[in-house]
């Protein structure tokens, strides 16, 4: 074991063989020592660990399951973000690997210190500590594995690389399959990415699986953002019905434990899912209720005051559309909100009817059609292929109204493939 932490700690430190050996002993010693073929002189251990700043000898190599658990504890207070448990776990761990240098709960220790540096800072896991993390993973244990496939996945989701997130996380569900391990939080990382790729069906699978651990542990946060993304999931879907039951259920059941920008997502949905269900006066007092809650989301506000612009537009409201679309219009200028800006645009031509207008057209095939693409901005892309389309249509362009609607008519495999 002695060998596997003295090469652990190499790497650590960017040596090679030749570097560490150099006055202590021979290369092909050290290579024995790190593969724990052979047991060195006290001397040799010491002069090794002095040159790797460790302690050699005299340590206890034991697997101490108080050690352990804390590990696990301190684990679980990172996911909870409970910033100063979290950070007594830490000292906790640091003075007790000080005197029990086992080489599995260090290197259980390093990839949750990676994971409480994330959370605590809100920084991505540097190139060197990556580096450090690879090193570690090939002679590591499989419970090792499982969290480095979680914190990196979580990595990449943080920084918007949601097809390695996802592949990471799916790693980590098939390692903990292998483990005495039920871990909640990876079900709800699964769940979440597959939304983000508008994997309804997978996402939702997930998050009951989820959902199902939270509420045996009574994590109501937790709780409520799972039933958050399975009511999400079903307006993907198209299923309002369904997905309005899930966030009237989440406004019943956890009244008492929800923050303001909760409610206000909540109500914001309910605004947009009676507008699809075509209950104007319904939307219309959800969104109402959500623009009453002020939020430094300036893309959340963009939104909102769109659904109010849209709500009135059906409802036959022209003078309160127009209202909602100049302020909407400003906000998105102001904020370089481009998806908004052409929202607004599209909204004040219906309105105005002048949406046959070849510069319009033009604006919303040179630019609008390709922005949304670029933005992944799948239903508003096709929503707007199908507006094209038939615009071209009523122009007697057939061949171009066409290739509109066989565009439209792909974009969901077109979006697989982008995502996934």
């Amino acid at each position: 074991m002695k060998g596997s932490l003295i090469k652990q700690h190499r790497k650590f430190k960017n040596l090679t063989l030749e570097d560490l050996a150099q006055g202590i002993c021979s290369v092909s010693y050290l290579s024995k020592i790190e593969h724990n073929s052979i047991n060195a002189s006290d001397e040799i251990y010491r002069l090794l660990g002095e040159r790797l700043s460790i302690t050699l000898t005299d340590i206890n190599q034991k697997f101490d399951e108080t050690i352990y658990e804390n590990l696990h504890q301190w684990h679980e207070a990172i996911q909870m973000r409970d910033f100063s448990i979290m950070k007594e776990y830490q000292s906790y761990a640091e003075k007790a690997l000080n005197k029990n240098q086992n080489i599995d709960l260090l290197n259980l220790y390093h990839i949750i210190q990676v994971r409480h540096n994330m959370t605590l800072n809100e920084t991505s896991i540097s190139k060197e500590k990556m580096k450090e993390l690879k090193g570690i993973f090939p002679e590591a244990t499989a419970e090792y594995h499982f969290f480095y496939y979680k914190t990196v996945g979580l990595d990449f989701f943080i920084n918007g690389e949601i097809r390695d997130a996802l592949d990471y996380f799916r790693k980590a569900n098939q390692m903990m399959n292998k483990l005495p391990l039920e871990d909640s939080e990876t079900y709800f990382h699964l769940s979440l990415a597959y939304s983000r790729t508008r994997s309804a069906v997978e996402s939702n699978f997930y998050a009951e699986k989820a959902l199902e651990g939270y509420t045996n542990s009574l994590e109501y946060s937790k709780i409520i953002d799972s039933y958050t993304i399975i009511a999400i999931n079903y307006q993907i879907l198209n299923a309002y019905d369904i997905a309005k039951d899930y966030f009237l259920k989440i406004l019943k059941v956890a009244k008492n434990h929800l923050n303001f920008i909760e409610k206000r997502r909540i109500f914001h949905n309910l605004g947009y899912i009676n507008i699809n269900m075509e209950n104007y006066t319904e939307a219309l007092y959800y969104l109402y209720k959500a623009k009453d809650i002020t939020t430094e989301d300036t893309e959340f506000n963009a939104s909102t005051n769109y659904l109010l612009s849209l709500a009135h537009y059906y409802s036959g409201d022209r003078e309160k559309c127009l209202d909602f679309i100049e302020i909407g219009e400003e906000e998105a200028k102001s904020n370089a909100a481009l998806k908004y800006q052409h929202k607004f645009f599209i909204l004040k031509n219906k309105l105005q009817e002048t949406t046959h207008q070849m510069d319009f057209i033009a604006k919303l095939e040179q630019n609008i059609i390709p922005d949304l693409r670029n933005m992944n901005e799948y239903d508003d892309y096709k929503d707007n292929l199908e507006l094209l389309g038939n615009l071209y249509y009523n122009k007697r362009m057939y061949k171009k109204a066409s290739m509109y609607f066989k565009e439209a008519n792909n974009y969901k495999s077109t979006q697989k493939k982008d995502l996934l």
